[in-house]
């Protein structure tokens, strides 16, 4: 049979997040500060040698905010996005977006979501890997992406589709996603976003508790609840 090829489409809120690891005088000079006092000092910094900033050094090397991301760096819609599919049959292929967001709305399997929470204090630090950090997101609204999907002739199969979240202080960002357990890139051809706004937290991260993707790969249990969906959607054809 001829391969088949199918878009899947989000909603166009979402945008870049990162947590990384800064010096701790930073973390405590700016915990109780207004938030946009402490935008408007990372801004500057970026921009500012550390011997000439008026206030503590962000962290060594600080370059930028999208580069201080050791502990998670996203990008991509909100958790509670709205899906859709359709088949793509234009002879643009991949390249055609001219009837993006008018495929069959669906819900797809949410597989499971990684927590990635800092707090205000350092109080676990005695038992714990405890670090002090910087949580920076930018709010975008726009086209995000998309994810394609081939097949060898057969029809999509939405209960196939899957994805993964990561839950931060300020919001959930989509983190996977999957197509019979086969992981699914996000296709950034068309990605047109403009700014809404920012986010910006300091605060102390364990990353003893961090669900990092790793561990979430390791769980052998990790396809326990897709793999009862698929056996459930078999029974009722």
């Amino acid at each position: 049979m001829a391969k088949r090829l199918f878009r899947v489409d989000t909603s166009v809120h979402g945008g870049e997040l990162v947590i990384g690891t800064v010096n701790e005088e930073f973390v405590n000079h700016f915990i109780d500060k207004d938030e946009n006092e402490l935008m408007t000092y990372i801004l500057e910094a970026e921009d500012t040698e550390p011997e000439d900033l008026e206030g503590p050094e962000i962290c060594e090397d600080f370059y930028t905010w999208s580069e201080t991301d050791d502990i998670e760096h996203l990008y991509g819609v909100y958790g509670n996005t709205e899906w859709s599919w359709m088949e793509v049959t234009d002879s643009k292929g991949r390249d055609s977006y001219e009837d993006e967001y008018e495929g069959k709305k669906f819900e797809p399997m949410h597989l499971h979501d990684r927590e990635a929470y800092h707090e205000i204090h350092d109080g676990a630090k005695e038992k714990h890997d405890v670090v002090p950090c910087l949580l920076y997101h930018t709010v975008e609204k726009g086209g995000m992406g998309n994810f394609f999907i081939e097949t060898d002739g057969e029809d999509f199969d939405p209960t196939k589709f899957c994805y993964s979240t990561v839950a931060t202080n300020v919001c959930e960002i989509v983190d996977e996603v999957w197509y019979d357990k086969k992981l699914i890139d996000c296709d950034m051809s068309w990605c047109d976003t403009r700014g809404k706004g920012d986010y910006v937290q300091v605060g102390y991260f364990n990353k003893d508790w961090h669900d990092t993707r790793e561990k979430r790969q390791a769980d052998p249990d990790m396809w326990e609840s897709y793999d009862w969906d698929q056996e459930e959607a078999q029974a009722e054809k």
